[in-house]
């Protein structure tokens, strides 16, 4: 007998192999399933393989689904959110302000918050900051919200780890960079990497109704 999902397990399959790296677009018929993936054409990854597993993990073995592997052409390069700078003026007794500017499609952007001082609260303050700033690149129309932001280490390295929520589909979105000599740089960084995939997908959607209009 042909194993049968709900609709919210089917749509949570097809979230997981979205999120695979390399995967544009995942849509899944049936029953009987039929998966068809479209994947960038330059994706270092075994496709079929990778596609695979995450539907076994939820119970869709080789007879339960047929799986259908489509291609793009040449990657496109993906474009992304520039880092600019993050800067923490704590000169004022007790109080520190972050500054953090963005660079997205020729335009910078700039997110400015004061808060307290110290190392913990002055990284929240960035990465606040930096959200901030997105949301001007957004225009206010995806929001996240910071969970936590947490220094690290790991791997015989110093990291910073930042978690956050969107409004898109309420995931947690994890994020984490080096923090070398600069901690908050990393705790801005941290956020832009969190956030990458869905500014992805929103920004070039938004340059094809531009395109488009």
């Amino acid at each position: 007998m042909q194993a049968a999902l709900e609709p919210a397990s089917l749509e949570r399959v097809r979230a997981e192999l979205e999120a695979i790296e390399g995967v544009r677009r995942v849509v899944i018929d049936g029953p009987p399933y039929v998966v068809y993936v479209i994947a960038d054409r330059g994706a270092r990854f075994p496709a079929e393989m990778v596609v695979h597993s995450v539907l076994f993990r939820h119970g869709l073995g080789p007879g339960d689904a047929e799986l259908h592997l489509a291609y793009t052409g040449a990657p496109e390069p993906r474009r992304r959110v520039r880092f600019v700078s993050a800067i923490v003026d704590a000169s004022r007794l007790g109080r520190a302000q972050a500054r953090v500017q963005l660079e997205w499609a020729g335009q910078m952007h700039v997110g400015e918050l004061e808060g307290e001082t110290g190392p913990a609260p002055e990284q929240r303050l960035t990465a606040l900051a930096t959200l901030e700033a997105l949301g001007k690149v957004l225009e206010r129309r995806v929001r996240f919200q910071l969970v936590g932001i947490k220094p690290m280490r790991a791997f015989d390295a110093d990291v910073v780890v930042a978690l956050l929520k969107s409004d898109v589909d309420g995931r947690s979105l994890i994020g984490a960079a080096l923090a070398a000599d600069d901690p908050n740089r990393a705790a801005c960084v941290a956020v832009l990497n969190a956030t990458n995939r869905i500014l992805g997908n929103y920004l070039s959607n938004q340059e094809v109704q531009e395109m488009g209009s």
